[in-house]
């Protein structure tokens, strides 16, 4: 394996490690089960799954014609901007876990009612952990763009913009004018000027 490829498959555990790390703490300083229950998680989970399981297999033993990758070769810059995706999307990951602190919750738990948080990354975005995992994904997707990949990828993106709008109604019932002022400042994707 080469270095490139190194690097590739530690930002993709790394990614993934901290992820469990976030749920791990948040689970511990909280007592109480984080995670959600829904139909769109479970498919997310099973998307990111197949995702990480074909990313790393293409790292290390499976030959691109088996996840009908396309020849891009020619296009070294496609290749670089994706290297360049994937570690935006590490750092960006890391920074919205790190933020949410106690608040982390996986899918929606509605027995349970946390902060709003809305400093740090969360200044820029509503929701810089599900846009961090897609800029990552869309990276990786430049260097193997592969059709298989990409298809579980644009299935893992409606999902998670599905999982999204279903949240926001949450925060909104839970939250109020509180979560509807954050929402007239913050995009829910990004934004490029913070008014606060």
């Amino acid at each position: 394996m080469d270095a490139k490829n190194i690097y590739l498959g530690l930002i993709l555990i790394f990614f993934i490690l901290a992820f469990f790390a976030r749920n791990i703490k948040t689970y511990l300083s909280t007592n109480k089960s984080i995670k959600g229950k829904s139909v769109r998680l479970t498919i997310s989970v099973l998307l990111s799954t197949s995702i990480y399981s074909l990313i790393f297999l293409r790292l290390t033993v499976l030959d691109p014609k088996w996840i009908l990758e396309l020849d891009i070769s020619a296009f070294k810059a496609v290749k670089a901007a994706g290297f360049l995706f994937v570690t935006i999307g590490f750092i960006l990951g890391l920074l919205a876990l790190s933020a949410m602190k106690s608040s982390w919750r996986v899918g929606i738990k509605y027995d349970q009612k946390t902060d709003l948080i809305t400093d740090g990354i969360y200044r820029f975005s509503r929701n810089p952990y599900f846009l961090s995992y897609d800029i990552l994904i869309f990276g990786y997707c430049l260097i193997f763009p592969s059709i298989l990949l990409i298809v579980l990828y644009l299935a893992l993106v409606f999902t998670f913009h599905a999982m999204i709008k279903e949240e926001e109604k949450y925060l909104q019932s839970v939250h109020g004018d509180t979560f509807s002022d954050y929402r007239r400042r913050v995009n829910r994707y990004f934004t490029i000027l913070s008014l606060t």
